[in-house]
């Protein structure tokens, strides 16, 4: 299996593109022309056995994340569906793909995603998981995370070009659009607070056996309603709901609470 090294050194590469006529940003190159024509693999699901949930765990998720446009299919498998550049840098040498289902470097063999070649996502519904943005430049250039120690810039004006439609979504937007949410460390408890600011203004402590059901966001608050105990979505005998707010994001900037993995739907 590739390992995580083998990624870092991917990214490194510099070579002429050959699955289509984007050898680099802002240079078009007309089909026929320079380009050599390569057999391309089919369309695969990734195996989820190869990807990282980083929700399960203590990594940055950086500013956002990037996932289908429109609802399709669940957890990875949307991945069978995108065809997209990747870079070394903005405005840099094109290196590969993410092409359904497969990572393609530029003259290498291709990968297939979560079977030969580990990849980190992030769940952002209860059934589907998404690639983190690190960074978001004015011009449209994103840094994209795709395993714990590799990442490869991609740009927004791409995000359409070929096979499925993608968007970047903000952490505060995928937060406030949720259904419910949840801590990202199920282990400890958040502070609800009656204001947005910390003082003294506790109501009480929320715990990860809580419905947290989104209102509205404030810069790094977020006003929710909590009904606890729960039972998954499910209210216990006497549970009770309070309204308040949560820190959704720390001094850092690194995320603390995340969309529930629950479907309460129905």
């Amino acid at each position: 299996m590739l390992r995580p090294h083998h990624f870092a050194a991917i990214a490194c590469l510099q070579g002429a593109l050959l699955l289509g006529n984007v050898p680099a940003w802002g240079q078009q190159t007309p089909a026929g022309e320079g380009v050599e024509s390569v057999a391309l693999p089919e369309a695969i699901s990734p195996s989820l056995d190869g990807i990282v949930d980083l929700a399960t765990t203590d990594m940055p998720l950086g500013v956002g994340y990037l996932a289908p446009k429109r609802s399709v299919d669940l957890q990875a498998s949307w991945l069978s569906a995108v065809e997209l550049p990747l870079y070394t840098e903005p405005g840099g040498n094109h290196w590969g793909w993410i092409w359904q289902g497969w990572l393609i470097p530029n003259g290498q063999q291709a990968f297939a995603i979560g079977r030969d070649a580990s990849f980190t996502m992030v769940s952002v519904e209860s059934e589907r998981l998404a690639f983190p943005i690190l960074q978001v430049r004015d011009d449209g250039w994103m840094q994209m995370q795709y395993t714990d120690g590799g990442s490869a810039w991609v740009h927004r004006d791409q995000f359409d070009d070929r096979g499925l439609e993608l968007a970047f979504y903000s952490w505060q937007e995928g937060l406030e659009d949720a259904e419910n949410l949840a801590l990202r460390d199920a282990s400890d408890a958040q502070v609800l607070r009656s204001q947005p600011e910390r003082g003294r203004n506790v109501l009480s402590l929320v715990s990860s056996n809580s419905l947290i059901e989104p209102l509205e966001v404030q810069d790094n608050w977020i006003r929710v309603r909590v009904t606890r105990p729960t039972n998954g979505c499910e209210p216990l005998a006497g549970a009770s709901e309070e309204e308040g707010w949560l820190q959704w994001k720390d001094k850092d900037g690194e995320v603390l609470m995340l969309p529930s993995r629950e479907n309460c739907a129905g």
